[in-house]
């Protein structure tokens, strides 16, 4: 028998002392209560006596009637015997009082553990935050690889000056600036380690984008690794790619064929706004005449075309993006429209108030074509056929000689026919009003305007030998054919 059923029988059978007195119908000799203070062989004769239910010995009847003694109450704890030792959590009901909870329909209750839930979102906040960390080291350390050894790089040649007493931050800071660099932070640790910022020695430097951290310190450490010649060059507003080219091999700065290659190949390691939509037109010459900003610039001999032309380029970048370029969107004209008018109105006339006027008599032109008037005739254009495109061309191209010729095509010609500056390209957005439609200038430069082709005439003959504008040269018209 379990010590379970054994406790079971002796509750069943033991008469407790709350009886009333009253309710008996006769009196009764009360049943020996179990002693649990006992010696233990005492308590089991007690405990055997009490389940077997068994009628008082003769000698128990015998005995005197005792006083009577004090009831008492044994209180046994069933929980104790049915239950585990550990104590139970709280038990949730859900219900109200007339639905009932799940305790009376004998399913399942709910045992929810205080915290619990938020134990798991710490748990997760802290599991993310750990991924997160790991992934950007992680990202980090693979940058700063790439970096430090110059991987994955374009190769762009960079001018780079560096200043005395600068100290290794600020010369991250500037290579960074420069795009020599990705990682500054990396760079001023791994530099830091292996140098003073007193051993790089002040100068100009040609460096490469895609050079590691160990060329880039040797070439601060050697003496005269820098630039040792500087050439200042200046470029008046007209100037063609051609003259440029030549200027620059004549300083020995760069090449010109160098320089076209480079520009034909068109793979620039940059982008600029103001360069994103150079058309690519079939007979068009120089792709990015018009494009190389007049202006005086600092070279360095022995520089690469790719350096040269970001110098030009992106002067050009910073005098077109931004308050100029929403004036050339409201004109109705892309940017190679209006660089190619202007540098036909650079090469007309000197004067701002002069080159509004001949910007007028082109508009006009251009947006009145019922006037029988549609090609621009300016004498420029053949100009530029003759010295700047024939002289490269090693079998005759007629049709680009035609593009550019404006005694031959309508409107403007295949592309700009020389570097306009700023004056010229405001006056091409923002010409004057007028109603003319020729006109002239004489050897001294004093202009003449028409409405119509009889007063053109007139002012041709009154300008006299040298004038040239508008139909002057009408001689000059078929050259190239």
């Amino acid at each position: 028998m379990s010590n379970n059923d054994e406790f079971e029988g002796l509750i069943k059978s033991f008469k407790l002392d709350d009886v009333d007195a009253q309710q008996s119908a006769a009196p009764q000799r009360r049943r020996r209560a179990f002693d649990f203070d006992a010696p233990e062989p005492q308590r089991q004769r007690t405990a055997v006596g009490a389940s077997s239910a068994v009628q008082p010995s003769a000698q128990a009847a015998k005995e005197p009637d005792r006083p009577k003694r004090r009831s008492f109450q044994v209180n046994i704890d069933d929980n104790e015997f049915y239950e585990p030792s550990t104590p139970a959590p709280p038990i949730n009901h859900h219900g109200g009082g007339g639905g009932g909870g799940h305790g009376d329909d004998g399913e399942e209750d709910y045992r929810h553990e205080p915290g619990g839930f938020s134990r798991w979102m710490r748990a997760l906040i802290v599991l993310a935050v750990v991924l997160g960390v790991s992934v950007f080291l992680a990202l980090f350390a693979l940058a700063s690889a790439q970096d430090l050894f110059g991987l994955n790089k374009k190769d762009m040649e960079i001018e780079f000056t560096l200043p005395p007493e600068q100290s290794m931050s600020q010369i991250a800071a500037m290579l960074k600036e420069k795009g020599i660099i990705d990682q500054p932070f990396t760079f001023q640790i791994y530099a830091g380690l292996k140098n003073d910022a007193k051993d790089f020695l002040p100068g100009d430097y040609a460096l490469n984008s895609n050079m590691s951290y160990d060329q880039i310190m040797v070439k601060f450490r050697t003496p005269n690794s820098g630039k040792q010649e500087e050439v200042t060059l200046m470029f008046p507003e007209g100037v063609t790619l051609m003259e440029i080219a030549d200027k620059l091999e004549e300083n020995d700065v760069c090449k010109a064929d160098d320089l076209y290659a480079y520009l034909d190949a068109g793979e620039f390691p940059w982008e600029y706004e103001a360069l994103a939509d150079v058309p690519e037109k079939e007979y068009r010459f120089r792709r990015y005449e018009g494009y190389f900003f007049p202006d005086t610039y600092i070279f360095y001999k022995g520089m690469s075309p790719e350096a040269v032309s970001r110098k030009f380029f992106s002067n050009f970048n910073n005098k077109i993006a931004g308050d100029l370029s929403e004036e050339i969107e409201a004109s109705g004209m892309s940017i190679d429209d209006i660089i190619a008018l202007a540098s036909l109105i650079q090469k007309e006339a000197a004067q701002v108030p002069d080159m509004k006027m001949v910007s007028s008599v082109f508009h006009n032109r251009m947006e009145n074509p019922q006037m029988q008037l549609p090609r621009l005739e300016s004498d420029p254009s053949i100009h530029y056929v003759e010295n700047d495109i024939k002289p490269f061309m090693t079998v005759t191209n007629q049709p680009m000689y035609d593009a550019y010729n404006t005694y031959k095509c309508n409107g403007l010609p295949a592309g700009p026919i020389c570097n306009p500056g700023m004056d010229a390209i405001e006056a091409a957005i923002s010409p004057e009003q007028s109603d003319y439609y020729y006109f002239l200038s004489d050897k001294d430069g004093k202009f003449y305007f028409a409405k119509t082709r009889e007063e053109h005439d007139v002012n041709i003959q009154n300008a006299g030998i040298g004038a040239h504008g508008t139909g002057v040269n009408e001689e000059e018209q078929n050259s190239g054919s």
